[in-house]
């Protein structure tokens, strides 16, 4: 019997679609019509660098369990940290450029989404895991990367329809 999570067998494939999603941190998407103006433009280039920076974490946070059982727990930590300060810092600026009346909800809701990952680090470092479901945050862990998978699969195939 192997001693390793079912999960982490297929983690690092996360990495492929990631490598095409970083591509589009600093793309701005454009219409074809002729009315577009530099402020939608500018609100486009908002649109999809929140994602593809929603995205990166989202997917290093799936790898949290193949990270953990290699003992890179330090520099998860610490790499998604600088991550996290800079992205903050570029999105907080991106922000200060557009207009004022746009919607603050996906801001708010990739707020929510990456403090959801925080309080699932926080229940697997202080509750055990009960003893019929050892791998019970690591699936968790999995199950809440896949739901959001999913979200941006939809939203990534919307943005090539349009």
């Amino acid at each position: 019997a192997s001693s390793s999570s079912p999960s982490t067998s297929t983690e690092k494939t996360i990495l492929i679609p990631l490598t095409t999603v970083v591509l589009l941190y600093n793309t701005s998407t454009s219409n074809t019509s002729t009315s577009n103006t530099s402020s939608s433009n500018t609100s486009s280039s908002n649109t999809i660098s929140l994602p593809a920076v929603w995205f990166t974490i989202i997917a290093t946070f799936s790898m949290w369990p193949l990270l953990e059982k290699d003992g890179l727990e330090m520099m998860y930590v610490a790499g998604l940290g600088v991550y996290l300060t800079l992205a903050s810092i570029l999105l907080r600026n991106q922000e200060a450029k557009t207009v004022s009346r746009e919607s603050n909800t996906p801001l708010t809701v990739f707020t929510v989404s990456v403090v959801g990952c925080v309080v699932i680090h926080l229940l697997e470092m202080f509750v055990e895991a009960p003893a019929k479901y050892p791998y019970l945050w690591p699936t968790l862990c999995a199950a809440y990367s896949s739901l959001h998978f999913g979200l941006f699969f939809c939203y990534f195939n919307y943005l090539q329809i349009q």
